[in-house]
């Protein structure tokens, strides 16, 4: 683990308080005063994952089940006092599903479609989006089983692939982010003449064998001038802080082949045909566009263009340095290329109101429903079409660092190769014991078995208790006359079938593999 990790997780365990239950908090007030502390995680008695804390600052009607979700929330908490994890999933009543942390430091960016089938992106790197920042590093693909099918970033930039963004192509490609450094003579922008410049990148490489297919970077077709970053907001122009006039914060290659992008510090989406050229500007000093009320955004996030005419993106509003909106928004907007206009279908905003000066998302869902996420305000919030919002989760009070850069809500089927863990608690005896159950990144299980065996016939087991699945974590217990010295647990699906068996572990910790005999009645996932 980095030194600065290792900072952050101390700081973290002094500053944060563990949360009284794992399941939402319901309009908790000292959630958000902070009298929980500035990120409150959830703590279990044997598994070894610290998830935030939820709280429904604005709480759906049957909170905190929040049954109307269909559906995770997918997230990487970050920021210096946030609990370590790399990324998660959770529930909509809170409690968690799945822990990147075996692979941080990372960064959980959601589902997208691979060959076929939806699998978890993650970014695994150096950096961070917090405060305007970037990152070095590169993807990984999981399947359904947790299993990594691909790996692969930028190629022939000198730095890895960025935080910011990563799209996968229907002909199995990447799109991505990248921010490389390029000397640069900066004086006609206030800057040093031996200066540095940040001259970002979208690039598209082939995944299956890394070879990059399209790179666009904007110094040689956007002039620092029309950007709205000066030197000294966004880096002093040196080799140590170089400066970062463009920002590029998304793209998206679209069916026809052109790639749509963004820069946060141009205020500009902008449309890229795949030989580089800008075939027009949206937003920003030379817009080619004109805005009608309430369309307009400035300093945005997470552009993505829907059809010929609609687009969605996230208006921070703000910066670090400069606001230039009252409250930030996910903004759905019609565009008319023809005449070159942009009008406001609707707007979500915060329920409270309140400027986000970095990071954010939004998500259409399938119902015609919405989902934002605020960025460097830790709340996420699900609107229905007209852009009404319905509830609002917090994951820590506002007035801190902690956020999430995008925060994604997803459909999702998934059964780990790993096996089930358990652990059992340590004034356990053969007669009177309590186990702990779990199995990280499992979205079927809705009970579990306790099994146990004797030290005479140890891979026979037999059923000793059923518990519901209540939360990350079970508690069984067996109490009886006859003595067992290995216990074992299985998972269970609503239908009653075994999903899979944990290993066999024994009262001193010794442990061995399930019987042979002992395999899953549930059907494989496909």
């Amino acid at each position: 683990m980095h030194s600065s990790l290792l900072t952050s997780v101390f700081v973290a365990l002094v500053l944060t308080k563990q949360a009284v239950a794992s399941v939402a908090y319901c309009s908790n007030q000292d959630f958000e005063t902070g009298a929980l502390g500035v990120s409150p995680y959830q703590t279990y008695r044997a598994a070894p994952y610290l998830p935030v804390q939820l709280n429904y600052a604005l709480p759906p009607n049957d909170c905190p089940a929040n049954s109307q979700v269909e559906g995770y929330f997918f997230f990487a908490p970050e920021g210096p006092v946030a609990m370590p994890g790399g990324g998660l999933i959770l529930n909509p009543n809170g409690t968690m599903i799945y822990s990147a942390s075996a692979f941080e430091p990372s960064f959980l960016r959601g589902l997208q479609s691979y060959n076929g089938s939806d699998h978890i992106t993650i970014w695994i790197g150096d950096g961070s989006p917090v405060t305007g920042g970037h990152g070095s590093g590169y993807n990984i693909l999981l399947d359904n089983t947790y299993t990594i099918v691909a790996n692969f970033t930028v190629a022939n930039l000198g730095v890895g692939a960025d935080i910011h963004e990563l799209q996968i192509t229907t002909n199995n490609t990447a799109v991505m982010t990248a921010y490389p450094t390029q000397a640069l003579n900066l004086t006609a922008y206030n800057g040093p003449s031996d200066g540095y410049i940040l001259n970002c990148a979208a690039q598209e490489v082939d995944i299956a064998t890394g070879r990059p297919l399209f790179t666009w970077q904007p110094l040689n077709h956007v002039d620092p001038s029309e950007c709205y970053a000066a030197i000294g907001e966004a880096g002093s122009g040196t080799v140590d802080d170089p400066w970062d006039y463009f920002h590029i914060n998304s793209i998206q290659k679209l069916d026809d082949g052109n790639y749509f992008i963004s820069s946060r510090h141009c205020h500009t989406l902008y449309l890229v045909n795949p030989a580089g050229d800008i075939l027009w500007k949206m937003g920003g000093m030379k817009s080619d566009f004109t805005f009608g009320p309430g369309a307009n955004f400035s300093w945005q996030h997470h552009a993505r263009m829907h059809d010929s005419n609609t687009i969605s993106v996230f208006n921070n509003g703000a910066s670090e340095y400069n606001q230039e909106f009252p409250y930030s928004q996910g903004l759905l907007l019609n565009f008319d290329e023809s005449h070159k206009t942009v009008t406001l279908n609707s707007a979500r905003s915060p329920f409270n109101r309140t400027v986000t000066t970095s990071q954010g998302s939004v998500q259409l869902l399938d119902n015609g429903d919405s989902f934002v996420g605020w960025g460097a305000m830790p709340y996420f919030s699900q609107h229905d079409a007209s852009g009404n919002i319905l509830w609002s989760a917090q994951f820590a009070p506002s007035e801190n660092e902690v956020s999430s850069y995008r925060v994604f809500l997803h459909d999702w089927v998934a059964r780990p190769i790993a096996p089930p863990s358990m652990s059992i608690f340590s004034s356990s005896s053969s007669t009177n014991a309590t186990v702990y159950a779990w199995w990280n990144g499992a979205t079927e299980v809705t009970a579990w078995q306790l099994l146990g065996s004797t030290a005479l016939m140890p891979l026979a087991a037999e059923i000793l208790n059923v518990i519901d699945k209540v939360d990350f974590e079970t508690s069984l217990t067996y109490t009886g006359g006859r003595q067992y010295v290995f216990f074992q647990v299985a998972a269970m699906n609503a239908k009653g079938e075994i999903l899979e068996y944990s290993a066999f572990t024994s009262l001193n910790g010794t442990t061995f593999s399930k019987a042979d005999n002992q395999t899953a009645t549930a059907l494989p996932l496909n």
